[in-house]
């Protein structure tokens, strides 16, 4: 089997340019590419190269998936803190989401983590589907995470190795902390009661970083949980499950 250095081996996922590095202690290679949930179905060409020749090209199939609707919640409690269906959609489109992607954009070239990605809970119970489609009135957003149940400081776990650069209080996600893996991975989670970690500092799989609550947009205690690939928001139990087959 031919050996390749890194730069040598390049790829694409359609347009995505693949990025591709080290595995580990091992002589291979991997890249890491995330699936939009409104990527437009349809067929992908997954093409790998070496300098002067395709050695691998295979279809992706993207198939369209329908996500539930449902309402969009809104308790007394929250009612009397100012909160309404139309400020919530338009705050976290307009104003939380174009903050962070900010963040979320940029691309470290290096991973942190050299391991498979574990659950930020020691108990996962979802309340919250990812893709789940709320609405209120004629608006409408999309759960792009997942909620997990969690009593108030409930313990909270780093995924995988990382760098925090982001802890703030934003108006609908509450206590916001987000670590970049690397390679475009980032974990965020939301709605904490308070912090154990601050920007910059470096956490390592399985470190205590926050503790779950109710800040924010919240009909109760949990943690919403969330994975960026690139960009992408991506099922995040689903890509814990693979990268704990693949890594």
């Amino acid at each position: 089997t031919a050996k390749y250095e890194i730069g040598e081996i390049s790829g694409n996922l359609g347009n995505v340019k693949l990025h591709f590095q080290k595995s580990g202690d091992s002589n291979g290679q991997f890249a890491i590419v995330g699936m939009p949930v409104n990527k437009k179905p349809g067929d992908y060409i997954l093409t790998i190269r070496v300098p002067g020749k395709t050695i691998f090209q295979q279809t992706v199939t993207v198939v369209k998936r329908n996500f539930p609707i449902t309402e969009l919640t809104l308790t007394p409690q929250l009612k009397q803190q100012g909160f309404t269906g139309k400020k919530i959609i338009s705050n976290i489109t307009n104003k939380e989401n174009v903050a962070l992607n900010k963040i979320l954009n940029a691309y470290t070239p290096a991973p942190y983590f050299d391991k498979p990605f574990i659950y930020p809970l020691s108990e996962v119970s979802i309340t919250g589907r990812y893709g789940d489609i709320r609405k209120t009135g004629n608006l409408k957003i999309q759960h792009l995470g997942v909620d997990l149940r969690a009593p108030k400081n409930t313990s909270v776990l780093a995924v995988n190795d990382g760098k925090v650069v982001f802890e703030k209080l934003l108006p609908d996600y509450g206590n916001t902390l987000i670590i970049d893996h690397g390679l475009g991975v980032y974990s965020l989670y939301l709605h904490l009661s308070e912090f154990s970690v601050k920007t910059g500092d470096t956490v390592m799989q399985g470190q205590a970083i926050a503790l779950s609550g109710a800040t924010g947009y919240a009909t109760g205690p949990h943690l919403h949980f969330s994975i960026k690939v690139r960009g992408a928001s991506v099922d995040p139990l689903k890509f814990i499950q693979a990268s704990q087959t693949k890594f």
